[in-house]
């Protein structure tokens, strides 16, 4: 139930700052139909309009042939398909809206490319203040894929450490909330549900970041950017979990001496 109701309420909260949440949603929206406009008038090679569109700072001498550039990389076949990579709208009072948004394309069904953009503006009158097109060897779903294949031993040491953390955490929090008599218990229950200092793996190419003022829930975590970016994963250390364990192993050891 709990779940349930965390569920929803995210829900409630996305929907409340305007984020679609469905692919559908994402694609209808005025920042994804931006993009795709601007894809589509350089597939034409309506250069004119992409630079009337361009913010002032923008306006500079060689912009032609650097959207002539950017309109060769685009294969010449119809879009078959649109996901969403990358959404973000920041809205502050007395500033422009500004508007982060990118996309996958594909054309055809072996051709991809990212689209991304930065817009100011309000919707449907939106400024370019940047845009830039990566081709791909692969769907970003294929290629972010969650996946065992081809992985180094830094990858499994993270899949152990995390699954480890978890259960550590686990197994004390349980231990604890059935312990009787336990002074202090609440306090007991929120240190060992938190891990500290955090060690994440980027699981597409492996880079490593260690932060020693993160902490998390049950120790571990697993989580992308954005809706196709690289999957990371996420252990701590569970200093609450270990030291309960051990203490209650102490006591256990004391209370059978005396006997």
């Amino acid at each position: 139930m709990n779940r349930l109701l965390y569920a929803f309420a995210v829900c409630v909260a996305l929907l409340g700052c305007g984020m679609p949440i469905t692919p559908e949603a994402f694609n209808a929206s005025p920042e994804a139909i931006a993009v795709r406009s601007i894809v589509d008038r350089l597939t034409a090679k309506d250069f004119a309009s992409i630079e009337a569109q361009l913010d002032p700072a923008l306006a500079q001498a060689g912009i032609r042939a650097a959207l002539e550039k950017t309109a060769n990389a685009i294969p010449a076949l119809p879009v078959s398909k649109v996901e969403a990579v990358a959404w973000n709208v920041l809205v502050a009072t007395g500033r422009p809206r500004t508007a982060t948004v990118a996309a996958e394309y594909t054309f055809g069904q072996k051709q991809w490319l990212v689209a991304s953009a930065q817009l100011t503006g309000e919707p449907n009158a939106y400024r370019i203040l940047s845009f830039n097109i990566e081709s791909l060897p692969a769907p970003m779903s294929q290629i972010h894929a969650f996946t065992l294949s081809g992985k180094s031993a830094t990858h499994y040491l993270f899949l152990v450490a995390a699954v480890a953390a978890t259960l550590v955490s686990l197994v004390a929090f349980v231990r604890c909330a059935r312990t009787k008599g336990l002074r202090r218990k609440w306090l007991w229950l929120v240190f060992i549900a938190l891990g500290f200092v955090s060690f994440t793996i980027n699981w597409s190419n492996g880079a490593v970041n260690i932060n020693p003022l993160a902490f998390n829930l049950l120790s571990a975590a697993f989580m992308r950017h954005g809706w196709l970016g690289p999957w990371m994963l996420t252990f701590c250390i569970p200093v609450g979990a270990i030291w309960f364990l051990l203490r209650q192993r102490s006591a256990a050891k004391n209370v059978a001496a005396a006997g």
